[in-house]
C-alpha cells in the first residue's frame, strides 16, 4: 500500500465526509506511506480513524501489515471504485474492532457507536 490514489477519490472522500450529518471534524494523520484520517463525530461517540487503501484486491497480508494507527481499531476504505477486499472468516474483523468496505459502508457505520459492528441493511425486493 502508499498513497497512490487519484485526487478526485481524495476530494470525494473528504467532500462526503465534511457533509456527514454525524461528523465534526475531519484531520489527516500525518504518514509519509499511507493516507489516514481521523474523524471526530458529533453526540459523545468515539472517533473514527480511517485508512484509504490504495490497494486493487485487499487482502490477508494487507489487513496483518495495516499501520498501527489502527492498533485500536478503525475502517479501512476500499478508495478505488473497482477494488475488493477479503472477507474472510478467518479473521475475526469485529473482535480488532476494524471494518473494512466501500464509501457506502462508512457513511452508515458513522452512525453507529459501535461502527465495526455495522452490517449493511438488505435490499428489499
Amino acid at each position: 500500500m502508499s498513497k497512490d490514489l487519484h485526487y478526485s477519490i481524495l476530494d470525494f472522500f473528504k467532500r462526503a465526509i465534511e457533509n456527514h450529518q454525524d461528523i465534526i471534524s475531519i484531520e489527516e494523520i500525518p504518514s509519509s506511506d499511507h493516507y489516514i484520517f481521523r474523524l471526530k463525530r458529533k453526540n459523545g461517540k468515539r472517533d473514527v480513524t480511517v485508512l484509504l487503501s490504495d490497494a486493487y484486491y485487499y487482502g490477508h497480508i494487507d489487513f496483518y501489515s495495516r499501520p498501527a494507527e489502527l492498533a485500536n481499531g478503525g475502517f479501512i476504505l476500499v478508495a478505488r471504485p473497482e477494488s475488493q477486499f477479503t472477507s474472510d472468516d478467518q479473521i475475526d474483523y469485529e473482535e480488532e474492532k476494524i471494518l473494512i468496505g466501500k464509501i457506502g459502508i462508512l457513511m452508515g457505520a458513522l452512525r453507529h457507536d459501535e461502527f465495526w459492528k455495522y452490517k449493511k441493511p438488505k435490499k428489499e425486493k
